[in-house]
């Protein structure tokens, strides 16, 4: 058997991890046991030594100890997270005339609106149109510099992940994010983006 070099092990380990993105975040978040995924791994990827992938892994988790951690755990704490109840998603062939929206998202096939109820009375829905109802906004106003910054929207996936809660739909543009959630979900989400605020 030809043996394999550290490289290709590490090459190996961060390829497995890029196919399983769970398993980076548990990682970050220090709730994974390393040689508990060492030996899943080597009893997936033949001809690699146990002690050479836990090694990998050891490597891999420190280098994932961005300096832009704390960066990016400030930049969330400073944003203005709001919750907001009464919300609608409406998913549509063709767009939505006279219709006051929080968010519109233009597809290639469709026309996806985030509405609030109470602006909008009554909203000649066309019938073939798909609706989500019982859903809550999440609304995250941060500063300019989300957008030089790498992994913030990761870095709420991954709150909410912990919290595990599902993300119905995720808009990010420029300095605002917008996060739907089932509306039972609302309360732990928002609980769950705030930390220790």
């Amino acid at each position: 058997m030809e043996r394999t070099s550290r490289g290709n092990v590490e090459s190996s380990v961060n390829d497995y991890l890029k196919r399983n993105p769970e398993l980076l975040i548990s990682m970050r978040m220090g709730i994974i046991n390393i040689s508990k995924l060492a030996r899943k791994i080597s009893l997936e990827m033949e001809g690699y030594n146990i002690i050479s992938i836990r090694s990998a892994l050891n490597k891999i988790f420190m280098e994932n100890k961005l300096p832009e951690t704390g960066r990016i755990e400030k930049l969330l704490a400073d944003s203005k997270i709001t919750l907001q109840d009464k919300i609608m998603v409406i998913t549509t062939n063709k767009k939505l005339e006279n219709i006051n929206f929080v968010s519109a998202t233009y597809l290639t096939d469709s026309f996806v609106y985030i509405i609030d109820e109470t602006k909008n009375k009554d909203l000649g829905i066309p019938k073939n149109a798909a609706t989500e109802r019982n859903v809550s906004s999440i609304h995250i106003f941060s500063s300019t510099e989300i957008i030089k910054t790498p992994g913030f929207v990761m870095k709420i996936t991954e709150r909410l992940f912990s919290y595990e809660i599902n993300v119905l739909q995720l808009i990010s543009c420029s300095n605002e994010t917008i996060i739907i959630v089932k509306r039972n979900d609302a309360i732990r989400a928002y609980e769950a983006l705030m930390g220790n605020k």
